[in-house]
């Protein structure tokens, strides 16, 4: 059996990378696609705050492979709105209109959002509220322009979790954040990077080929909650009131 594509913009660290390690565990063929320069000959370096590079990019390394997915997990890192908005949004969009005609029957098209979508978050900027919602919608766009072709699009929505890379501070200095977020959610625990690249694996395999549109929380049932709740669950445990 042929090997599937699975593209992973952002895959270089943080979800991204455990995204693509999971999909290379699967079996796929994985482009990385990231400002990280690498000699891997899968590891593609990009500037996706520039189009002529993005498109430059595209058609040298891309232009004679079929893509089975395609996997959006940048993260844009600095304080320019406008540069915000060009590599986590703008990018997005030129590149599934570049890489469409690529993409073969039954190809799924995952973006990584965030809770931002719906709450308001303190430690996140006006423009990563913005553009994380606005990928929301480009995903229900192409869904439903795209759908006849096959090609399914979802959305993936992680609230605050444990990645490789603050594995340790979530363990030491932030262990009581950790507590705090295990008490406050349903599912009784912090989320892991390994919790949306479950999903991703799922939303990029033939047991989701009727399924498009969707935005999807990984959060462990937290949203559920509405404020009262919270704060009673807090209230109620002494352990973690003593530690504030």
């Amino acid at each position: 059996m042929k090997k599937k594509i699975s593209l992973v913009f952002g895959g270089s660290r943080g979800i991204g990378k455990v995204i693509a390690t999971t999909l290379k565990q699967r079996g796929d063929k994985v482009f990385v696609l990231s400002r990280k320069v690498s000699r891997s000959p899968n590891n593609i370096n990009i500037n996706l705050s520039d189009e002529k590079d993005i498109s430059y990019k595209i058609k040298r390394f891309l232009n004679k492979i079929k893509i089975n997915n395609i996997i959006f997990s940048q993260r844009y890192r600095g304080e320019n709105w406008k540069d915000d908005y060009q590599v986590s949004l703008h990018s997005v969009g030129l590149i599934i209109n570049l890489l469409k005609k690529k993409l073969v029957k039954n190809s799924s098209v995952v973006i990584i959002s965030s809770v931002s979508t719906r709450t308001i978050l303190d430690d996140q900027s006006q423009s990563y509220h913005l553009t994380r919602s606005a990928l929301e919608q480009l995903v229900k766009f192409f869904a439903v322009r795209l759908g006849k072709k096959n090609i399914r699009f979802n959305c993936v929505m992680p609230t605050k979790i444990i990645k490789p890379e603050n594995k340790n501070f979530y363990n030491k200095k932030g262990k009581s954040i950790k507590d705090m977020m295990k008490i406050i959610t349903p599912l009784n625990r912090m989320g892991t990077a390994t919790d949306v690249a479950n999903l991703v694996e799922f939303l990029t395999s033939e047991k989701s080929v009727f399924l498009t549109g969707l935005s999807i929380p990984v959060d462990g049932g937290t949203s559920l909650l509405s404020q009262e709740s919270i704060v009673n669950i807090i209230k109620n445990n002494k352990s973690l009131l003593r530690s504030l």
